[in-house]
């Protein structure tokens, strides 16, 4: 029978265990308890040792960027860098009204006589390459070889002659004829669609082909002609490339024979001044111009070459459903697009 008595074997045995836990207690607490601040350290020193790497990855990483999205326009290789980028402004007596410097220009304008020209603002420090807009204004006098023309809303300024394009009195206007006009007072290339009492319909050439038809009344014509003439677009060889270009006016070289076409010659000395992509000014040796066909007759079918972000590219007609339009699809291209007469042409020769 057990002992029950205080201080007997129960009691005893009970003191023991109590001993025996609490010394093992004791001796974790010491075993740990002395070494938990050394652990809490290294813990620290090897988080700290991983942030600095991880960071050092992070700076020596190459850097990602997204992938462009595939484009569904006709595909564009990159173009080289256009020539007149690079060209200096030709010598001359620049000023305000001659910022290019180009060379003395025949004029034969009376005052009253419209032109299209570009503004005093465009004029002021205009260099090759700078963006340049014709706009229509009106002559009113000369000074020395310079014209002295009045835009629209603003004071009179002086510009130099070749700067400007001409605009005849009366032009003899019929339907379907290619023409250069207005719209909101820049020059514009359209075609006649009809006459609507006192006013000219016109369909624009040169726009967006969404642009509604515009019943113009009062405003300048200028019927074109084709070879090259001011006003008229031409194909420029500038390297490999041909680009897209507007002329402007006509610098050097012989006199052309009256009612020639004029045409590119390996042996003409004269260079135009003509307007690239987004209106860049640039200087064009003849030479290196072809004229682009101002009321092209083209068949469905028919390979071509339209113009496109500034250069002349390899397509194919697939439609001409209105007067001065028509529906061509690019090589490689994933839309049709619609292009306007003095746009496309038949493939060029070397």
């Amino acid at each position: 029978m057990a002992d029950r008595r205080p201080g007997g074997l129960g009691a005893g045995s009970r003191r023991l265990g109590r001993a025996t836990a609490n010394d093992r207690e004791s001796r974790a607490t010491r075993c740990f308890g002395a070494r938990a601040p050394r652990s809490r350290s290294a813990v620290a020193a090897l988080a700290c040792l991983l942030a600095a790497c991880i960071a050092a990855a992070c700076d020596s990483a190459p850097v990602s960027t997204p992938t462009p999205t595939p484009s569904q326009s006709p595909p564009v290789a990159a173009l080289p860098r256009p020539a007149f980028a690079e060209a200096p402004t030709p010598t001359g007596a620049a000023h305000a009204s001659n910022p290019l410097g180009l060379p003395p220009y025949p004029s034969k304008l009376d005052p009253g006589r419209r032109v299209f020209t570009f503004s005093d603002r465009m004029l002021a420090g205009a260099k090759l390459g700078s963006t340049l807009v014709l706009y229509s204004a009106t002559v009113v006098g000369f000074d020395g070889d310079d014209l002295i023309v009045e835009g629209r809303g603003g004071p009179s300024y002086k510009v130099h002659p070749g700067y400007v394009v001409p605009v005849p009195d009366a032009p003899r206007l019929q339907p379907h004829a290619p023409v250069l006009t207005e719209w909101n007072g820049t020059m514009k290339h359209a075609v006649i669609t009809r006459f609507v009492k006192d006013k000219i319909e016109v369909r624009y050439t040169d726009m967006d082909p969404r642009t509604p038809l515009a019943q113009l009344k009062g405003v300048r014509f200028v019927v074109q002609t084709e070879g090259l003439a001011p006003g008229n677009f031409a194909a420029w060889k500038d390297g490999e490339t041909w680009r897209h270009v507007l002329l402007v006016s006509r610098l050097g070289g012989p006199p052309a024979e009256p009612g020639a076409v004029r045409t590119s010659l390996a042996s003409s000395s004269a260079r135009w001044f003509a307007l690239g992509y987004g209106g860049a000014a640039l200087l064009a040796d003849e030479s290196a111009l072809r004229p682009l066909p101002v009321k092209p007759r083209l068949k469905i079918g028919a390979n071509v070459w339209a113009e496109w972000v500034g250069a002349l590219r390899p397509a194919v007609v697939q439609g001409a459903e209105e007067v001065g339009l028509y529906t061509v699809k690019f090589e490689r291209a994933g839309r049709p697009a619609t292009v306007g007469w003095g746009l496309l042409t038949p493939p060029l020769g070397p």
